[in-house]
């Protein structure tokens, strides 16, 4: 119930955000990602591929520094195993909301941190014994992106999740500049 809650208001986020980019589209973007999710548990380790959306809005851009606020959804992976005789089941997604400091590198790249809180929903299953680790997280990483006609940004970035089981995360997208 909770995820569906999250899902439907970044839904409205992102509707929000291409409806008023239409009005005034300086600074807004969208974008999603393709990511290699990894976690561990105890001594269970196991990856997974996975999406990620994301929204967000650029507040100060100036050519030695840009700050934008995001709005994004990580399927943090969906893991199943056993090790040492021990079953092994986790599932686990996140909403996030992060700041986002980029450095431009000439006029085509550019290097970027991302910080913020996670609100994480992970399910886990250890040997038959069920329990939920949802939870507000620190999350963070870091990335660069390539700018494609001054609208597209092709991006490569690995996110750290400091959720009860540890994840991270190494993905490759593209945004869109509005």
């Amino acid at each position: 119930m909770k995820n569906t809650f999250y899902l439907l208001m970044l839904t409205i986020l992102m509707v929000t955000v291409i409806s008023a980019s239409r009005v005034y589209a300086d600074g807004f973007y969208i974008g999603a990602g393709v990511y290699q999710s990894y976690a561990e548990q105890d001594s269970f380790d196991d990856s997974d591929t996975v999406p990620a959306l994301f929204a967000g809005y650029n507040f100060i851009d100036t050519n030695l520094f840009m700050m934008s606020a995001e709005l994004g959804y990580y399927d943090l992976g969906g893991y199943d195993g056993i090790d040492q005789g021990v079953n092994y089941d986790i599932d686990a997604s996140a909403f996030t909301l992060a700041a986002v400091g980029y450095v431009p590198i000439g006029p085509f790249f550019e290097v970027y941190a991302k910080a913020g809180v996670a609100s994480t929903s992970i399910d886990l299953d250890v040997g038959g014994t069920k329990s939920d680790a949802d939870g507000e997280d620190a999350f963070g990483g870091l990335g660069f992106a390539f700018d494609i006609l001054d609208t597209i940004d092709i991006y490569a970035e690995y996110l750290v999740f400091d959720t009860d089981v540890d994840s991270t995360m190494a993905g490759v997208g593209v945004r869109l500049d509005f």
